[in-house]
């Protein structure tokens, strides 16, 4: 079975901190860079997209909380 993992946000912040601080060095080859650099965009928009949702959320309550007042 190939179980896949769901990282959380936090998780998804970490790797992109360290793909940031890779990239920062001088040392990588330009074809990782190049990796690394589209695996930081992918993993900005789905914690982008999750900032949205989570925001979403908290609207979403405020208005419910609201209402009930």
């Amino acid at each position: 079975m190939n179980e896949q993992k769901t990282e959380t946000f936090e998780e998804k912040m970490n790797r992109l901190d360290e793909i940031v601080q890779a990239l920062e060095k001088d040392d990588v080859p330009l074809e990782k860079s190049l990796e690394l650099y589209k695996q930081g965009i992918e993993l900005s928009r789905e914690c982008e997209r999750i900032l949205k949702d989570a925001e979403l959320k908290v609207e979403t309550l405020n208005k419910d909380t609201d209402n009930e007042e």
